[in-house]
């Protein structure tokens, strides 16, 4: 089965490096037809647990942060998100967002029977949510709200919704408001994509289920994406149990040179050879891309890292609970990254917190690969905290 995720999350939250400073981020949330301000509008940091509502003048306040860049993003029932995203250097920053009504839907909605609208709810549902425990506990309250619309070929379908949706994730403690912006699946191929604005909730106010909660937040953290590429603007691979390997493909290769150069042989194929995975580092991976107050990395990926995490994932576990994996180790988990234009070298560009803010660029495979909603964390996370 083949998946890959364009991660929907392009925050530009980065921890600054200049003096620490409590800056805020102000506004104001109106009507596009009147101006008239909108009461109980959504305001937040895409992708984090920080956020607030409009008051009765549709005035909102968001802070302290240190200096960065954050994308805020502005909802409200009825109308179209917006995202703006806001660089505090030493002042803080106002806002005004002007949303505008939805317009009734000109798209090609399919027919389908109650049968098969439940089928592709399911779809939907495992595609956007993951396939692990926490997945299976997590309830989309108003699923409902799914419609979907034909692809290019018969074997393609889209999905979106008149509102955000809201998801409850009992396993990790957290109420997600997902909005979402683009849905695709294939039944022919299994690959899938979806992308969207997120805000999550914390539950974390009793004691008990508190420390369950952390300790699931932990174990989803440890080998996940986030968790590789903070590691890696760290330049602790190492140290936290990451070796990676960059890929390349060679027309012929001789088993002598392979060795000599550290590689090893992934596979062998009719016209370009093999492709080899050569030992890297930190140093070869990334490069500082912007250091203005926040640091900006681009990662070097050329044609594709093989990630090798030493310990087995929760994610890995619960997943092979119920299905065969292909290439995992019986201890240890592989993930990979690798570009979506393989003909063009593109520009990738990573914070300081381990958010990729150019995602659509890429495709994730290995254990990456099953990584979804249920199983990812605010950008605001921290282990142990």
């Amino acid at each position: 089965m083949k998946f890959f995720l364009l991660l929907f999350v392009i925050l530009f939250s980065c921890t600054a490096t200049l003096t620490a400073q409590s800056l805020y981020i102000k506004g104001r949330v109106a009507d596009g037809e009147n101006n008239q301000p909108l009461k109980g509008a959504s305001v937040y940091i895409n992708n984090s647990t920080r956020g607030t509502v409009t008051d009765e003048n549709g005035e909102f306040i968001l802070g302290p942060f240190e200096p960065g860049k954050y994308e805020v993003v502005a909802s409200y029932v009825g109308y179209s998100a917006l995202l703006y995203t806001a660089e505090l250097k030493t002042n803080g920053y106002k806002i005004s967002f002007v949303l505008e009504r939805k317009e009734k839907s000109m798209r090609e909605i399919l027919i389908l029977t109650s049968e098969t609208r439940r089928k592709y709810l399911d779809i939907f549902k495992k595609n956007v949510l993951g396939f692990s425990y926490a997945a299976e506990r997590c309830k989309i309250k108003n699923i409902e709200e799914a419609l979907f619309t034909p692809g290019e070929t018969k074997d393609e379908f889209l999905a979106y919704t008149g509102q955000e949706l809201i998801i409850e994730n009992p396993e990790l403690g957290y109420t997600i408001h997902f909005e979402l912006l683009d849905f695709y699946y294939n039944k022919a191929t299994g690959a899938t994509y979806f992308y969207g604005y997120t805000r999550y909730e914390d539950w974390g106010k009793n004691d008990k289920t508190k420390k369950r909660w952390l300790r699931r937040r932990k174990e989803a953290y440890e080998g996940s994406t986030v968790h590789f590429l903070r590691s890696l603007v760290k330049k602790e691979l190492t140290k936290e149990g990451f070796t990676t390997y960059q890929l390349y493909q060679t027309a012929k290769a001789k088993t002598d040179s392979i060795r000599k150069s550290g590689g090893i042989r992934i596979n062998a194929g009719e016209v370009s050879g093999m492709q080899i995975a050569s030992r890297t580092t930190e140093d070869s991976m990334i490069h500082l891309y912007s250091d203005s107050g926040y640091r900006l990395y681009e990662l070097k990926i050329k044609q594709g890292w093989r990630i090798s995490y030493n310990r087995n994932t929760a994610l890995k576990l619960e997943i092979q609970k119920n299905q065969m994996i292909m290439g995992q180790p019986p201890a240890g988990t592989i993930s990979g990254l690798r570009l979506r234009n393989q003909e063009h070298e593109s520009l990738i560009l990573v914070n300081e917190r381990g958010i990729i803010l150019t995602p659509m660029r890429l495709y994730f495979d290995g254990m990456w690969a099953y990584e979804r909603l249920a199983n990812m964390l605010p950008e605001d996370y921290e282990p142990g905290k």
